[in-house]
């Protein structure tokens, strides 16, 4: 089955689709993860869960915008 594609890639595209400013934010939003755990220097990298001297990560996620995004489309936040 064959569907309607709208393709938008400005500020122009954007005001002549059925796309609303909250659905771009919301495209534009990304999940970003880190990780807090605090390693040595010397801390072997590749050590496995169950290794003796593995340290445990601790991944932090935070939702992110993309701004180059939002930039693309005229989008003030």
């Amino acid at each position: 089955m064959r569907g309607n594609v709208n393709i938008v890639n400005t500020a122009d595209d954007l005001e002549s689709s059925t796309i609303t400013r909250e659905q771009v934010i919301a495209a534009a939003t990304i999940k970003v993860r880190t990780d807090a755990a605090v390693y040595p220097d010397d801390y072997d990298t590749t050590l496995k869960e169950g290794d003796e001297g593995y340290i445990e990560p601790d991944y932090q996620y935070d939702e992110k915008i993309d701004q180059a995004v939002l930039d693309r489309f005229g989008i003030i936040l």
